[in-house]
Formats: structure tokens, sequence, C-alpha cells
């Protein structure tokens, strides 16, 4: 498996995970990974950004710090029941895999991404193309996601991102209104 220095997962239980993955001076790939091939193979970076639950709520439909994250108008679906639950126990099952190799985990949420810089998947493509990516565009929303995620990671990089920290786990989001063309993101 190739190393990269950050990687993006739009994170699914039931099909193939949509991975996005930069290393300084080269491109941004996308690439697929059954939930088997993450938690067997792993993956060789320093810091992953997922777009999936990584935890579960002690009681209730939302975890402690999420609650923060909804009253700032963001939406957010319950992670106790069904498949959202599934996949919360795989992220954890992920995030504690590679925090055991030395690899920071974060957890995102896409759509609230969006929402703060206040772009859109188009620009969010857009903007990645100035540092490196030039393959197809992405064939799927999941794709989409993950190239979010990444985004994400990048901005955490640079400290362009709000922490939501509670006892059942934390949430990164970029800072509300970021300039992103200010930002130097390679």
């Amino acid at each position: 498996m190739r190393r990269y220095d950050l990687i993006g997962i739009d994170l699914a239980v039931r099909k193939p995970s949509s991975l996005a993955g930069y290393s300084k001076g080269s491109k941004i790939e996308i690439w697929r990974m059954t939930p088997c091939e993450l938690l067997e193979e792993g993956l060789e970076t320093e810091l992953v950004v997922i777009d999936a639950s990584l935890s579960l709520p002690k009681e209730g439909a939302f975890r402690d710090f999420e609650r923060e994250v909804l009253s700032r108008g963001y939406k957010l679906l319950p992670v106790k029941k069904g498949p959202m639950r599934d996949l919360a126990i795989m992220g954890s099952q992920l995030k504690l895999k590679l925090e055991s190799k030395g690899v920071k985990v974060l957890e995102t949420h896409p759509s609230s991404a969006l929402k703060a810089i206040g772009m859109t998947r188009y620009h969010v493509v857009s903007l990645l193309s100035k540092v490196g990516f030039t393959p197809s565009p992405p064939v799927s929303e999941d794709d989409e996601d993950a190239l979010i995620c990444l985004l994400v990671g990048m901005l955490y990089l640079k400290g362009g991102v709000e922490i939501f920290e509670g006892e059942e786990g934390s949430m990164v989001l970029p800072k509300l209104g970021l300039r992103l063309r200010d930002l130097d993101l390679t």
C-alpha cells in the first residue's frame, strides 16, 4: 500500500468505502476499499479524517459534543439505531486500529463542513485541483465526501478548524466563514 500524508474516508459498512489520499508534491488519488480490507490492511498515513461517527452515545440519540454542533444549525443524523449504529461501530473499530499504529484519527461531517465554508461539492473539487487533484472527476457523492474529508484534514493541519469535544468523542469542522482562497493548502 502506498503511503500518504493525509487520507480522507467516506466510511461505508455494506459497500466499499471511498478514500482520497494526498502526499505533498504528488497528486490526490481516489480509491475504494471494502470494510474487511480497511480493518485488515490498515492505512499508511499520519492523519485520517473520517465521515462517520467514531463512537456511540451513552444515552439518547446524540453524543454530548453533537449537541453543540446541532445548536450551531448543522444537521446530523442520530447514531443510536440501524445502519448509523453499524457505521459507528465500524468507525470505532477502524479508529482503534489506526491509533494503535500511531495514526491521528478525526471525525468530520461533510455536509456541515460545506455549510461552514459556504462551498458546494463542485467548489471543493475545483479548490483541490490547485493542490494536485487532476484525475477525472469523482464518480460518486462518496468520492466527493472523501475529498471533503481530505480538505478538512488539510484545514486541520493549517489550524483552520473548530474542534467540538466531549466525553463521547469529538468532531472537527472548518471555522465558520473561513476564506479558503487565503490559505496555502500545500
